[in-house]
């Protein structure tokens, strides 16, 4: 699970990302509110921690940029110095899932978090079919043109994170993170190494519809294509 912290004290930051790391999560820091919402194009992030007040921009404007961006199902908890009644009803009718209190308790605050990951019952993953392919997360199958392939642990995980971004740029970074999260002796040649195994065993080059393509500088992009 991937967490986005928005936190303007470097030290505060710290120590909420050394938290969430100590329970085995990945943690991105950002110190402005602005670098969270331009994240948000090429990163996907499964919760925010956001200090209601930023050096740039309001609490308000980020959130309303997470919930436009990734919808309502993403849990957003703030922290915030702001604890009369009328600041954290405010709060919580722009969206929020829950606010902490500053100065933090640490144990509150995982607690808290804790709190909102079990109220948040898994579903089921539905099944993916694009072009030619189809994609059972729950079964670990994915067949190309009714033909069941095989692939490796890391190649279905990949695929899942494609067939789920049809026509969105995935920085070789965020499929890292994301594919790769708790292993430490990888990097973006792994991510290439297997796009390109992958390619080749689901007809991404436009067999199956769809086109796998490298975007220079930035990572992968897959896109539909007449087969």
């Amino acid at each position: 699970m991937n967490f986005a912290i928005v936190e303007d004290s470097r030290s505060q930051a710290e120590v909420l990302k050394a938290l969430l790391k100590s329970e085995g999560y990945q943690v991105e820091v950002f110190a402005e509110g602005q670098a969270l919402v331009d994240a948000l194009a090429t990163h996907t992030f499964d919760f925010f921690v956001v200090d209601w007040t930023l050096p740039d921009i309001g609490g308000d404007e980020v959130l309303k940029a997470i919930r436009a961006r990734c919808g309502w199902d993403v849990p957003v908890v703030f922290c915030t110095a702001r604890t009369d009644e009328e600041d954290a009803a405010d709060i919580l009718r722009l969206g929020a899932d829950d606010y902490i209190p500053k100065p933090i308790r640490y144990m509150e605050f995982m607690a808290r978090i804790q709190a909102i990951l079990r109220r948040r019952k898994p579903v089921a993953p539905a099944q993916i079919r694009v072009g030619g392919i189809e994609l059972d997360p729950s079964g670990r199958r994915v067949t190309l043109a009714g033909q069941e392939i095989d692939l490796t642990q890391r190649e279905f995980d990949l695929a899942v994170v494609f067939l789920q971004n049809v026509g969105r740029v995935l920085g070789r970074d965020e499929l890292l993170s994301t594919v790769w999260a708790r292993e430490a002796d990888v990097d973006t040649r792994t991510v290439d190494t297997h796009t390109s195994r992958l390619r080749k065993k689901l007809g991404l080059a436009g067999e199956s519809g769809l086109m796998l393509t490298s975007v220079y500088g930035q990572g992968y992009r897959l896109d539909t294509v007449k087969a």
